[in-house]
C-alpha cells in the first residue's frame, strides 16, 4: 500500500508539472481557445480516470459526502466532452467563434447542477451502487444517470457532426485519424444511448432489456480504444515516419559510401568537419553535399556525354577523372554541375545512389 501511495503521489506530481508546463506554453505562444480547450479536455478526462479508482473514490466520499466521487467522475467527463466540442466545433481564433463557444457553458452548467442535486436526493445506501434494474427504479438515481448520459450523448453527437465536416476535406493520415476518432465517438454515443434506454425501461417498467448494460459496456470499451488510437494516430504516424526515414537515410548514406570514398579520396578538402557522430539524416545530407562538391571539382575531367551515358559508363569515366585529378593535383578549366539535383534530400540523393552502385560494381570487378 505504501508503494502504491508513493507511485500515485509521483504520478500526481508529474501530471501537475506537465499541465503547468502546457499552460505556460499556451500563455507564451498564444495557442488560443482551441489549445486551451484541448488541454482542458485531456486534463479532465485524465482526472476522471483517476477519480474512478477505488481508493480515490473512498477517500473523496469520506472527505466530502457519500457519492461525491461519482458526481466528480461524471462532472469531469462532462467537462472533458465540453472541451472536445470546442476543439472540434470552434477551430481557429475568431472572436465570434469564441463567443459562440461560451454558449456551450450553459448546458454544461445545467448538467453539473443537475448531477449535484440529484445525487443529494439519492438515498445514502444507493449512491455508490452500480446501475442496475433495482437502482434505476429510484427516481433520483434514474435522473442522475439520465442527466449524465444525456449530456455525454449531446457532446458526443456534437463532436461527431463536427468531425464529419472535417473528414470531407481531410486526406492521408489525418483522414485515418479523424475516421478513428469519429468511430470511437459513435460507439460511445451508442453506449450512452443504451444506458438511457435501459434506465427509462427499468424505471418506468414499460420494458425490460437487461442486456443493454453489457452491450453498452462493450461499446464504451471499443469507443474509448478507438478514440484514444485516433487522437494518438498523428503522433504515432509522425513517429513511425521519423523512424523509417532515419533507417532509410542510414541505409542510403551507407550506399553512398563507395562513391563518397572515391571522390573524397581524391579531393579530401570537400569533407565537412564534424565533432560528434551525426544523425542518419544529417549524415546523408553531408555525403550528398560533399559528393556534389567533389563532382563539381572533377567536372573539367568529365566529358559532356557524362550526363547521357549509362551508370556503368559514368563509373568508368569517374574513375578516370579521379586518376587525372590526382595526377594534376587541381581542377583545370571551368567547373559545372554534372549530376542534376532535386527538390529535397531524397531527390537529391537518388542519382548519386545509382552512380554509387555502379562505382561499387566497378571496384568489385
Amino acid at each position: 500500500m505504501i508503494v502504491v501511495g508513493v507511485v500515485n503521489a509521483i504520478a500526481a506530481v508529474i501530471f501537475a508539472a506537465a499541465l503547468c508546463w502546457r499552460l505556460e506554453q499556451i500563455r507564451r505562444e498564444g495557442g488560443g481557445l482551441q489549445a486551451i480547450a484541448m488541454t482542458t479536455a485531456i486534463a479532465a478526462l485524465t482526472l476522471a480516470f483517476v477519480v474512478s479508482g477505488k481508493d480515490v473514490t473512498e477517500a473523496i466520499d469520506a472527505t466530502l459526502f457519500t457519492g461525491a466521487a461519482r458526481v466528480l467522475f461524471y462532472a469531469l467527463l462532462a467537462i472533458g466532452v465540453a472541451g472536445l466540442i470546442v476543439v472540434f466545433f470552434f477551430p481557429g481564433r475568431s472572436t465570434t467563434r469564441e463567443r459562440r463557444a461560451g454558449i456551450e457553458a450553459v448546458p454544461l452548467i445545467v448538467a453539473l447542477i443537475g448531477l449535484q442535486v440529484t445525487m443529494l436526493v439519492i438515498p445514502d445506501d444507493m449512491r455508490t451502487q452500480n446501475l442496475s434494474e433495482w437502482t434505476a427504479r429510484n427516481v433520483a438515481y434514474a435522473l442522475f444517470v439520465l442527466i449524465a448520459s444525456g449530456y455525454l450523448t449531446y457532446g458526443f453527437v456534437a463532436c461527431v457532426r463536427s468531425i464529419r465536416r472535417f473528414l470531407q476535406l481531410s486526406q492521408g493520415y489525418l483522414k485515418t485519424s479523424l475516421t478513428l476518432l469519429m468511430a470511437g465517438l459513435v460507439f460511445l454515443t451508442v453506449s450512452t444511448l443504451m444506458q438511457i434506454v435501459f434506465v427509462i425501461g427499468s424505471s418506468t417498467g414499460w420494458f425490460r432489456l437487461p442486456w443493454l448494460l453489457g452491450a453498452g459496456r462493450v461499446c464504451s470499451i471499443v469507443g474509448v480504444v478507438a478514440f484514444l488510437v485516433g487522437i494518438s494516430y498523428p503522433m504515432l504516424h509522425a513517429r513511425w515516419q521519423s523512424v523509417t526515414a532515419q533507417r532509410r537515410h542510414r541505409r542510403e548514406a551507407d550506399e553512398l559510401g563507395p562513391l563518397w570514398e572515391l571522390v573524397t579520396g581524391a579531393i579530401p578538402e570537400v569533407v565537412l568537419p564534424t565533432k560528434d557522430s551525426p544523425a542518419p539524416t544529417m549524415m546523408l545530407h553531408r555525403r550528398v553535399v560533399e559528393i556534389r562538391d567533389a563532382l563539381t571539382q572533377l567536372s573539367p575531367y568529365l566529358t559532356e556525354d557524362f550526363e547521357v551515358v549509362d551508370d556503368a559508363a559514368r563509373a568508368d569515366m569517374l574513375w578516370a577523372a579521379v586518376e587525372e585529378y590526382t595526377i594534376a593535383g587541381t581542377s583545370r578549366g571551368a567547373v559545372r554541375e554534372v549530376v542534376p539535383g532535386g527538390a529535397d534530400i531524397e531527390a537529391d540523393a537518388a542519382p548519386l545512389l545509382e552512380l554509387s552502385r555502379a562505382v561499387a560494381g566497378q571496384s568489385v570487378h
